[in-house]
């Protein structure tokens, strides 16, 4: 088998000025990988000269690159390799392509050789998939050139009798004596073996003592072969390279005659896409003023799309692709979702929890069990790591700055993402939004080229803007003027009293009794509540913890949704929706 691979040779003819040339290149097989197939797409072989002509030993140094290409360096070394699942044989194509004035809209393919074979062998699968590639195209001939030791195990046979036109498109060639071949070139319908309607040819091949010699001479030799022995008694238009090219040239002629009808459809169909193509091109525009018109139209268009997908306008926009407004809501949602979700590295007590821990114990371990509670744990041990000059009860003020900072490392990280998600969204509706202005293919690229500086400038002054805001929140004071944090951090200090409270009422009801010595009825009742608080807030560590916690708690519902609100105004609605958004580049 020493074809391992499809070799096409192609002519095209080109104007009549035009050089000739050659074109050199491997397909790969569709089984490749991308980076295996974007290797063998760039191959060309080295050394060679577009412009020469083919000589014999060029291309056996092509053939011999090529096949290093397909197979690797080691493909020779590797070829007689006994192993029962070694592939030799590739389904990549080596296509050599010759242009030029003198030459005939022709393509020659030579593949490898077919026989019998079982499904489970890696080689016959790719020699019988690249027969069946060549046979299911309907304006290709079919040279069959077979072994004469055994015709039974001529596979193609099987394979050619399942084609709808087999008999104006298969010629067989034989190359080798036998006596049945001498019936095979008679081909008699009734006495053949296999009959061709085109028929059978016989040729002689060169010897490999006659590699160099001319053409002439190899003709010469054929002719005084055919000459001799049991040939004569056969046609001798039936013999020799000249007669099979004869044969070919009337079985082409007659293809593409039969084949008019379908290339006229099949041209007027091309013509059709190719003319709808450059109506889209829209008028000529080989003046200034003309390409001014051009732009200025895409443009207009542009800014009427974007200016209703920014403003929810959306009865001339044709896709909910280009709904800018409502898409860009979808990601602020999601991110307002985000920070409620994930905004706080550690959630904040309630009052329900705090009244479960220590409603059931004594007042002497509500202190200490009030501590154990995670978040308080953690801004306890905060205050005694920050513990300056502080009186008893006192709080250094770097603590809420540094508790602060912990408790909203995970904003950088939403804000960022979502950020990333609208620009996307903005992007995606830019570009719907060009297509539909300007269909034609090379003039939008041109135009995304030239908008994208705009577009990565709009994008970086969004992030140097979040970044900005994010320093703002957790660097700087914890500080607001919203009245709204007092009234939220009161109501936690209320809340809290009134749950414990409620739950000492449960467990252990003696809490609202007299609070005297004898007699009873002398003494008034105290409000339950106000015993909650004394034994509560009456311990100074325990008040600072829970003061703290509640002032965090107080600011981070007011600072959470200031943060939300600047992110939505500050960073996307300026920066990727305002004046120098890529979506209103063109206003």
């Amino acid at each position: 088998m020493c074809t391992r691979f499809a070799t096409e040779i192609v002519l095209r003819r080109t104007l009549p000025n035009a050089p000739t040339q050659i074109d050199i290149s491997i397909i790969p097989d569709p089984t490749e990988s991308t980076e295996r197939r974007e290797s063998l797409l760039a191959w060309r072989p080295k050394g060679f000269d577009k412009t020469a002509s083919l000589s014999k030993i060029a291309l056996g140094k092509i053939f011999e690159q090529a096949e290093r290409a397909i197979f690797g360096s080691s493909s020779r070394e590797n070829n007689n390799i006994g192993e029962k699942h070694a592939n030799r044989l590739s389904s990549s194509i080596l296509r050599i392509t010759r242009h030029g004035p003198n030459e005939t809209n022709f393509a020659i393919v030579d593949i490898p050789g077919l026989v019998r074979g079982n499904e489970a062998n890696s080689e016959y699968r790719t020699a019988r998939d690249l027969v069946e590639k060549y046979l299911r195209n309907m304006r290709s001939i079919v040279v069959v050139v077979i072994d004469v030791v055994d015709l039974e195990r001529q596979e193609i046979f099987q394979m050619l009798d399942g084609l709808p036109d087999e008999e104006s498109r298969v010629i067989g060639v034989i190359n080798k004596s036998h006596d049945w071949v001498f019936d095979l070139i008679r081909n008699n319908p009734s006495q053949s073996r296999k009959y061709l309607k085109e028929g059978w040819y016989g040729l002689r091949n060169r010897q490999p003592s006659e590699i160099d010699i001319s053409d002439l001479e190899r003709d010469s030799l054929e002719e005084d072969f055919f000459a001799g022995g049991d040939w004569i008694s056969l046609n001798k238009e039936r013999l020799g390279r000249h007669q099979l090219k004869k044969a070919l040239i009337k079985m082409r002629n007659q293809h593409i005659k039969s084949s008019i009808p379908e290339l006229i459809s099949e041209i007027q169909h091309k013509l059709d896409i190719c003319m709808a193509r450059i109506n889209e091109l829209g008028e000529p525009r080989d003046t200034n003023q003309a390409q001014f018109n051009l732009v200025n139209g895409i443009a207009v268009k542009y800014s009427q799309m974007a200016y209703g997908a920014l403003n929810g306008q959306y009865k001339s926009l044709s896709k909910d692709k280009l709904f800018a407004r409502k898409l860009i809501r979808d990601d602020l949602d999601l991110f307002h979702a985000n920070m409620v979700a994930k905004g706080l590295q550690k959630p904040f007590s309630t009052e329900i929890q705090d009244a479960r821990v220590i409603a059931s114990l004594s007042e002497d371990d509500w202190a200490a069990s009030i501590m154990e509670i995670p978040t308080y744990k953690w801004i306890h041990e905060t205050i005694n790591r920050y513990r300056g000059k502080e009186d008893a009860g006192d709080v250094n003020p770097e603590v809420k700055n540094e508790l602060w900072k912990q408790q909203t490392a995970s904003w950088t990280g939403i804000a960022t993402q979502i950020l990333g998600h609208i620009e996307q969204t903005v992007h995606g509706v830019h570009t719907a939004i060009l297509a539909e202005a300007c269909p034609e293919k090379d003039q939008r690229s041109k135009m995304q080229d030239w908008l994208q500086d705009a577009s990565i400038e709009a994008s970086e002054a969004a992030r140097t803007e979040l970044k900005r805001l994010i320093g703002d929140e957790r660097d700087a004071q914890v500080f607001t003027l919203n009245p709204a944090k007092m009234e939220r951090q009161q109501w936690y200090r209320e809340a809290r009293i009134h749950a414990i409270t409620a739950q000492c009422k449960i467990d252990r009801p003696e809490i609202g009794l007299p609070q005297a010595a004898e007699p009873p009825s002398k003494v008034n009742r105290v409000n339950a509540n106000v015993i909650i608080n004394t034994i509560i807030y009456g311990n100074p560590e325990l008040a600072s913890i829970l003061n703290t916690h509640d002032s965090l708690a107080a600011y981070f519902h007011v600072a959470l949704y200031r943060f939300i609100d600047n992110f939505a105004m500050q960073v996307v609605e300026r920066h990727l929706l305002g004046p120098c958004s890529p979506l209103r580049l063109f206003t």
